[in-house]
C-alpha cells in the first residue's frame, strides 16, 4: 500500500454550508472526534498525505492540516472534486481519495480494498445497498476535464461524472469480503444523525 499511498491524495470533502445541521458540521464531534478528525484520521491510518477543501475560517490551525476553499464556490461536491485534482496535480500526485467529512463509519479496510482495485482504472467507487457511493472513491487526475465540463452544464452530480468515466465499482454485499453493515455509509447531516452517530459507536465500543 505504501507506494500506491505516495501516488494519492487524501482529500476530506467538507465544504457544504451545513444547513440541515443548523451550524458548521465540520469540528462538529462525534465518539470525541470532529467529523472533519475522524475523516483525516482515517485517511492518514491507510498512509496518505490529507488536505480539507472548505471555506471555513481557522480549519487550518484547527486541525492541522492544509485546507483549500473551492475553485469555483457554491458548485456542490462536483466543484470540490474540481479543487482536489488540481490541487493533486499540484502535488504531482496520480489523484484523490475523496472522502466525504460526514461519514464517520467509512474505515481503513474500506479505503484500502479499494485503493488496491485501482489497476489504471479512472475511478473506484464501493457500490453498497443503496447503491454507488460517490463520496467515498478514488478519482484519477485525468478526471479534471469531464468534471470541468459537467461543472458548465445543467447537472452537476457527482453521479453524472460517473456516467462519463470509466469507472470501477467494487460490489460490499457480495464480493469484497466486507461485511457491509446498516452504517458503512451512514451520513450525518443533522444534528439528530450526530447523536444517532454517537449511539452506534457507544454500542460498538468504538472510539
Amino acid at each position: 500500500m505504501t507506494s500506491i499511498a505516495n501516488n494519492v491524495f487524501g482529500v476530506v470533502l467538507a465544504g457544504g454550508r451545513s444547513r440541515r445541521f443548523g451550524a458548521s458540521k465540520t469540528l462538529a464531534e462525534v465518539g470525541g472526534l470532529s467529523l472533519a478528525r475522524r475523516a483525516i484520521t482515517t485517511l492518514r491510518d491507510v498512509g496518505l498525505s490529507v488536505g480539507v477543501i472548505s471555506s471555513e475560517d481557522g480549519l487550518e490551525s484547527a486541525l492541522g492540516v492544509p485546507v483549500r476553499p473551492d475553485l469555483e464556490p457554491g458548485k456542490g461536491p462536483l466543484g470540490g472534486l474540481l479543487t482536489a485534482l488540481v490541487w493533486a496535480r499540484e502535488r504531482k500526485q496520480l489523484g484523490v481519495f475523496l472522502l466525504g467529512c460526514d461519514m464517520p463509519f467509512v474505515t481503513v479496510q474500506l479505503i484500502e480494498l479499494l485503493l488496491s482495485n485501482m489497476n489504471g482504472t479512472v475511478a473506484v467507487i464501493p457500490v453498497g445497498r443503496a447503491g454507488p457511493e460517490p463520496l467515498c472513491g478514488f478519482y484519477h487526475s485525468s478526471c479534471r476535464q469531464r468534471a470541468r465540463e459537467l461543472l458548465d452544464s445543467q447537472d452537476r452530480s457527482m453521479h453524472g461524472l460517473l456516467r462519463l468515466i470509466e469507472v470501477k465499482e467494487v460490489a460490499l454485499v457480495n464480493e469484497s469480503g466486507i461485511n457491509e453493515n446498516d452504517h458503512l455509509f451512514f451520513n450525518v447531516n443533522t444534528r439528530v444523525e450526530a447523536v444517532e452517530a454517537e449511539e452506534i459507536l457507544t454500542r460498538r465500543g468504538w472510539k
